[in-house]
Order: structure tokens, then sequence, then C-alpha cells
């Protein structure tokens, strides 16, 4: 359970993270919300206290495409948090054409990627506080058609949405297992997990007026709920069978082997490698 323990939660306005949060904060925790609109975190942070009764919860805007946004929004935490028990990276997004961040970096990885590795490591310090501290990575079972391609970090090499979105996928599970492995010997937890095909507006976000129908019409029809798409993030963050489990792939709530490329131990090295390069931390 989470009583009392403050958990960071990105994306939380809507959809999955606000369902996650939801859950949390029924469970007593201190919650920390986060995502690009005020007004919105106003509304979720309204919503979650007249569903659960919870009135611990903060909000904090940021624009997880911008390593500048993330390194402000950290600042923040670090000045008015003394620790943070469970981190749920869960902000996620999709984009149908190419085009690059403040940064330089395709859009898609920068959201996806780049903002769980940034923040994670800016946030390491206040999650060591903790007694038993927890990093759950929302990715999805889209990582099994992955592959990461360095190159296109930063150039359009045929850019396709679909492919975007798995490479980004791919890396936010290869993060996690070398996140995990560098922080063995520590009370800190890494695991990322598939929340399912979920009913979400993720597909309707900067997308064209023809993607956005298609992924209404799809998520009408076979999706899940987003309470259901939130069960493993709550459980990852909150149950007792998983407190001592690290660097390892979840579907609902139950272990899963991920894709082969995920245990290649030189290409996790080498994405850490690079995304050091391009997003110094």
């Amino acid at each position: 359970m989470t009583q009392d323990r403050t958990i960071l939660i990105s994306g939380a306005s809507s959809g999955i993270g606000l369902a996650t949060a939801e859950a949390l904060a029924t469970q007593g925790a201190r919650l920390i919300l986060t995502a690009r609109s005020t007004e919105k975190l106003k509304e979720a942070s309204q919503l979650i206290t007249s569903k659960t009764g919870n009135k611990n919860i903060s909000h904090h805007t940021v624009d997880l495409s911008s390593q500048s946004s993330i390194r402000s929004l950290a600042t923040q935490i670090k000045n008015t948090y003394e620790k943070i028990d469970v981190l749920i990276n869960n902000a996620g997004g999709v984009f149908p054409e190419f085009k690059l961040s403040a940064d330089g970096l395709e859009m898609t990885i920068a959201t996806n990627h780049f903002s769980q590795f940034l923040l994670t490591n800016q946030l390491l310090d206040l999650l060591k506080r903790s007694e038993a501290a927890r990093i759950v990575n929302v990715s999805s079972d889209s990582h099994y058609n992955g592959k990461i391609d360095f190159e296109s970090f930063q150039k359009n090499k045929g850019y396709f949405i679909m492919k975007a979105y798995a490479q980004s996928k791919l890396a936010n599970v290869l993060f996690t297992q070398e996140l995990a492995e560098r922080l063995a010997g520590t009370p800190i937890t890494a695991n990322s997990l598939h929340p399912g095909f979920v009913k979400t507006n993720i597909g309707n976000k900067d997308t064209s007026w023809y993607a956005s129908a298609v992924w209404s019409l799809i998520t009408a029809i076979g999706a899940i709920s987003v309470e259901k798409g939130a069960e493993t993030s709550v459980y990852l963050a909150s149950s007792p069978e998983v407190q001592d489990i690290t660097g390892k792939y979840y579907n609902k709530c139950k272990e899963k082997t991920p894709g082969k490329q995920t245990f290649d131990k030189a290409l996790q090295k080498e994405l850490w490698r690079i995304s050091e390069q391009l997003c110094p931390i």
C-alpha cells in the first residue's frame, strides 16, 4: 500500500495517468501530478479529491519534450519535497510527421524516452532518500516490433509514426533494464510495463484529422478502459509482492518476457551513452 508515500506521476491530467493517480489517492498516497496544462492539472486534482477525499495533491506543469522544462521541474521538486517514494513515468505521445523538439531531437523519442531518462536521473537523489523507492516506466508491447536507429533520433530516415513509436517504447524497456543494473545495491527498484490497448486520446493529439478518426474508431471497438490500463502501474507502484523485484517487464500485473533486443547488454549501454550525450545528466 502507499499510505503517506510520495508519488510523482507524469502525464497525470488525463487517461491512464489520471486513472493511476485516482487509484493511488484512494490508498492514501501523497501525489505530485505533472502534465503540460496547468488548467487540466487543476481540474484533475479537484476531481481526484472529490472522488477519493484525498487532499494531499500538488501539481507542476512541464513540457516533457523540452529538456530545459524537465530540468526546471526537477529543480522545483527538489526544492519542495524531501524525498520521492515512487516515480511513475507515464506520459507519452505519438506524432504523425517528423519534427524536431527544441533540443533537436525527433519528437517521439524526445517525449517518450528522453523525458524518462532525464527526469529519472534528475530525481535519483530524492528517490535514494526513500527507504524503498520504486521507478515505474510505462512502455508498450509495441516494443516487440521496435528497432533502435540512433541516427533517427535527430534525422528523418523515412519517418513512420508506428515505427517511431515502437522504437521509443523499446527504448523505455532498454533504459529500465540498464537503470535497474546501475541501481543494484540501492533501495530503488525499476520496472517497465505494458498497460494494454487502452482507450485514451493519445492518438488524437497532434495528429491529422484522418489519423485521429482512425484512432477513435479502433479504440471504440477494441480498447480497454483507462482504469484497466492503469492497474499494472498501480500494482508496480504499491504491491508488496514486487517490493524487491527490479529490471522486469509486466503486463496485466504479471511478469512477462520482453523482446529479445531488451536483453542486449551492449545495446542497453549504448542507448544510455547516446542518451547522455544528447541529454546530459
